[in-house]
Parts: C-alpha cells; structure tokens; sequence
C-alpha cells in the first residue's frame, strides 16, 4: 500500500493500464475454449496426434491414424500431452492450453523486452496491447497448432538477439563523478561480470534457437536471422558483432541440444522425418505449393491486414513514416550505436517486412504464416501511441480507418439476415437484387458450400452486438486515436477486446456448428459401432471424427478404390456428399457389397456398407 502512495498519479495510471490489460488478456486467450469443438483439419491433427503420442510412449515424435507424423517437430505434441496428463484427452482446454500460454507468454515478453530494451514502459505496454488485441493474433493464440508455440520461441530469440547486438549501458550513466568510491567500484564490479557473461551469450542463444526448431523449425529463426544480416550491412564493426554472435558455437550448440531427440527419432522411426519435414513440408510448400493455399497473390497477406490487424493497421503508415525520417544517414547511425532504443523501429521494420515479403512469394499461403511478423508490427504501432505528444495521423488516413471500421459494422449487422436469406434456392429482397444488379448464380456450383448454408443452424446474437459496439464505441474511439485526444488508446483497447470477446464467444462456436457439428454426430455413430466395423475415408479425411470417435480409418483417394477395400462385415464410409454416387456406382458394378444405408449432412455422408454374402445388419445411422 505504502509503494502505491509513493506513486505519481501517471504512473498510478500506467499501472492501473497494465492490470486491465492483463485481465484483459486473460479473458481473451483463456477462457471459452469448451464452448466450440476442434476445427478441421489443423487443430483436430495435432491433437489427435498428441493422443496417440500418449498412447504409444513413443516420445520423439507422434503417430496420426498409426502413421508417423512428420509435418511439425514434437514441442507441440509435447506440451499437449503433459496437459492432457492434468486435464484429460478430452479436454479442449488441454488441447488448447500451449496455443494459450504461448499467446500469453508472447505478449509478455512483448511487453517487457520493448520495456527493457527501450527504456520506455509506455512503449513497452502500448505494444502488449497492439500484440493482444488484433484478430490473427487471437484466431492463433486460441487455436490447438504449433503457431502459438512458435510465436513464443520466435520472439524470445529475436529480442534475444538484439539484446546481444546492442548491449547498450546500463550501469554506468550521467554523473559517476558524483558517487562515493565504494558506489563506483561496486558499479565498475557489475560492469565486469556483465562483460564476462557476455562471452558465454551463445549458450543462451543456441539453447533459444533449439527451442524454436522444436516449436515449428527453422522458421523461428528467420526474425534474428533478418535483424542480424541488416545490422551487419551497416555495423562497420562486422568482425566484433560477428564475435560477439558466435554464431558457430551457438549452432553447435543447438545441434548438441537437439541430438538426443535426433538420436531417439532415428531409433522409434528411421531418417523418414527429415526428408519429409525438410523436403516436403518446408522446400516443397514453398516453392511447389500445396493444395490448400488460401491465395495466388503476392498481395495476400497486404489485405489479410486489413482484417487480422484491424484497427492497429490503420496506423502502420505513420510508423513507418516517423521510423524512415532522417533518412539513410540515421539508420547507419543506429546500427552502429549500441543503444537498443534507437535501433528498435529499424529492425522491427526489417523484421516485419522481410517476413511478410518471404511468405509473400511462397507457393502456399496460410492466413497463421505471417503471424510472427505480428510482434514486429506491434513495436512499431507501439513506438506511435507511446508518443508524447501523442501523435496525430492525416485526416485521410483517420477517415479511412473509420470508414472500414463502420464497413466491418455493417458486415456484422447483416450477417444473420444474410445466412437466413442464403438458406434459400431463390434469393428475395435485398439479396434478390444484389443477384440481379450482379448477376451471380445462385444457388451456387460450389455443392459443399451450398450444403453448409443450408443447414438448419440457431444464429447467434453476437455478430447483432458486435456490429453496435463497432458503431458505438470502436469508431469513435479510433477517431479519438487519429486526432491525439487522451484516452483514446486505452477506450479502443477496451472496446476492441469487447468485439473479439463477442467473436469469441458467439461467432466461432457459430462458425463450428455450420462447418464441424454434422461431423460431430458421425463422429459419435462411428464412436458406438461394433469393433469390427471397418472404417473409411473416400476422398478426404477428417482428423476431428478420428479424434471424437477414437476409431482408426483406412484413406482412400477415389470412389473406384472402395469395392476392393471392403473386408469386414460392415464398413462405414465417410465421404463429400457429391462421392456417393461415384461410390455406389462402383459398389453396384462390382457386386461384393451393398448400401444398407446413409446419413448426410453438412456437404458429408456417412455410409453404412454390408459386405454380399455375409451376415450384416439393417440398421440405419
């Protein structure tokens, strides 16, 4: 209480900030998580996977449908595991709960490296804040994959690294002439062992950097990476900074750290993982692509942005603008102090823009792979609102940010109607004339997506809220933001939090009772079959009925493969709605089996198949 009273009234205000911020981000990462299922495939993959690790007791690495699983390094499956150990396979907050802690840690360490590295606690709580509340960073952070994970570990070797390029001073400061020789000695003591630690930094950064690769690979280090070639561009000093990395130690040490893993995957499963992580999933998804990118165009994740930094984006302009000012000349000067502060907004420019231009180029396009760039674009808004003065942004860069924040309103607003109207084969009202003025085809080619919006789902009252708290409170608030008015931050911190609340709570479990819930139920009829019941995929596979029904399946890449597949007495098949007659074609040309019967829903359809000539059953799913 005493500490509290000796506190100005500003930094009474900071704390005060610092709290609800935290509770803040608490409430947002943390709780809800039962309130919706797994989501295919990502989420419902690697906790499947995480199930049969525990089941198997093979640790270096997962099995998924009894096939090793190479996709991602096993930090994930690790730490899922050890909370399923507490809470349960069952638990979507076991599940969960590495995402949760790594969003949280992130946002931490956000926070205090900005701090400690600037000199700045505003600057450090103002980019915290960015970091929490955007929508990627929420969507990831909540989401049961290694992106979580990998954001922690990717953040804490970067400002690691900084840290070491720019140790800046510390302990000795103005006026060391006016101490007693028994201050300054004590000083110049700390000074010493400061330096002497410093010759052992790599173990530090060796020991970050094997905690990356575990996390998702040698992408954690792409940040340090891109940080260290542009300060070594500019240091004139290249030698003494390269000393000072030791990048040769650091790596063997990494490589030390990871050996014990390395030797244990090569015992359980062979060399199989580093070709298929490397080659495939690393080189390949680069360069070739996979088939489920979400875009084809370099500009993807510009307008990804838009929507996934809302409303911070609208002040990346400005950033940029105040970080380039006093052009090359400055920037040399950066990088070759030693003040961290001063090299801060160049190299979390360097860092967001090399990242994002990477990712801009690859082949395969993920709305999660620019999130580690997330931190970097944070710093930067963060150096923005930590202004004194605050600063103002351009009335056209204020209008337009409001103007999209009442477009996402409007969008929010009509989304109900939007889907009831949907629902129909003939569109009326509004939607009629937008069909007419625009002239799609409705209902559409697309039969997944025609079966989705058909079904029958209660609609939330959220997206209703979330439209009028937009309107009410996140507007305003942003132009507040835009003209410098105090208070402004703080109230569109509060109101944004309040919407991605909503989406939360109201619009994802929406979202997964239209995509995952008809799965759900023949996830439970494949739960209760006979254990002699065989079980398959036709031209899919569904992670999340695996993982709710615990019964293994046999994947299949066509129709024309089932007939010759069907051994057992009874086999239930799951399949796109628009395979079944693919598939009762083949089964009827062959002979060997019949149809007793199918159950569809969502753009799936689960079959029930008797083998011919054996005792089988007649019952319906």
């Amino acid at each position: 209480m005493m500490w509290w009273q000796s506190l100005s009234e500003a930094q009474r205000r900071f704390w005060q900030a610092g709290l609800v911020l935290a509770l803040a981000c608490v409430w947002v990462y943390g709780v809800g998580h039962a309130r919706y299922g797994l989501f295919d495939v990502d989420e419902a993959i690697f906790t499947r996977a995480s199930v049969e690790l525990r089941q198997s007791g093979e640790f270096s690495m997962p099995t998924y449908n009894g096939e090793p699983r190479y996709h991602k390094p096993p930090l994930i499956y690790w730490v899922q595991s050890a909370a399923m150990g507490v809470l349960g396979e069952d638990s979507l907050y076991a599940a969960r709960l590495p995402s949760a802690l790594g969003a949280l840690g992130t946002i931490l360490v956000l926070g205090f490296g900005v701090a400690y590295l600037s000199g700045s606690r505003r600057w450090g709580l103002m980019a915290a804040g960015v970091m929490a509340l955007n929508l990627s960073f929420v969507v990831v952070g909540r989401a049961a994959t290694a992106d979580g994970l990998l954001n922690l570990t990717s953040i804490l070797l970067a400002l690691w690294t900084i840290h070491v390029m720019f140790p800046g001073n510390r302990v000795l400061g103005r006026g060391e002439d006016a101490v007693d020789a028994a201050l300054l000695t004590a000083r110049i003591r700390k000074v010493a062992a400061r330096a002497a630690a410093r010759k052992h930094q790599w173990l530090v950064t060796g020991g970050l950097a094997a905690l990356g690769f575990l996390a998702k690979g040698p992408i954690a280090w792409v940040p340090a990476a891109l940080m260290v070639l542009f300060v070594l561009a500019f240091r004139k000093e290249r030698v003494a900074t390269w000393q000072q990395l030791a990048p040769f130690k650091a790596g063997g040490f990494t490589l030390l750290l990871l050996l014990p893993w390395v030797v244990l995957l090569l015992y359980q499963f062979g060399a199989g993982f580093f070709y298929d992580f490397f080659i495939q999933q690393n080189l390949h998804r680069y360069a070739g692509g996979l088939t489920n990118t979400q875009s084809d165009s370099v500009f993807y994740y510009l307008v990804l942005l838009l929507f996934g930094f809302f409303p911070w984006v609208f002040l990346l302009p400005k950033a940029i603008g105040l970080t380039l000012k006093g052009g090359i000349r400055r920037v040399r000067s950066a990088m070759n102090g030693e003040d961290p502060a001063r090299a801060l907004p160049y190299l979390a420019l360097v860092w967001a823009v090399g990242y994002i231009t990477f990712f801009s180029f690859s082949q395969t396009k993920l709305a999660q792979y620019i999130v580690p760039a997330y931190p970097a674009l944070a710093i930067l808004v963060g150096a923005v609102l930590a202004q004194r003065p605050l600063v103002r942004v351009s009335t056209f860069t204020a209008l337009l940010g409001a103007m999209f924040g009442l477009l996402l309103a409007l969008l929010m607003l009509v989304l109900n109607p939007l889907l009831l109207g949907l629902r129909h084969e003939n569109l009326t009202g509004w939607l009629g004339w937008l069909q007419a003025v625009f002239g799609f085809e409705w209902p559409p080619h697309d039969e997944m997506a025609a079966a989705v919006l058909a079904l029958p789902v209660q609609l939330d009252a959220a997206p209703v809220f979330i439209g009028l708290v937009m309107l009410a409170a996140v507007v305003p608030a942003w132009l507040l933001v835009a003209r410098g008015v105090r208070g402004g931050v703080f109230s569109l911190m509060m109101a944004w939090m309040v919407c991605l609340s909503l989406i939360i709570w109201g619009v994802v479990p929406m979202v997964w009772r239209y995509t995952q819930a008809p799965l759900a139920e023949f996830a439970q009829i494949i739960k209760e079959a006979p254990e002699t019941t065989a079980i398959m995929h036709v031209g899919m596979h569904k992670p999340s009925v695996l993982y709710l029904s615990g019964r293994r399946f046999t994947k299949l890449d066509k129709p024309l493969q089932v007939p010759d597949n069907i051994t057992a007495t009874e086999t239930l098949l799951l399949a796109e709605e628009d395979k079944v007659v693919p598939i009762l074609t083949e089964i009827g040309l062959s002979g060997n089996a019949h149809v007793l019967g199918q159950r569809c829903g969502g753009g799936f359809c689960l079959l029930i198949i008797a083998k011919t000539g054996l005792p089988g059953t007649t019952s319906n799913p």
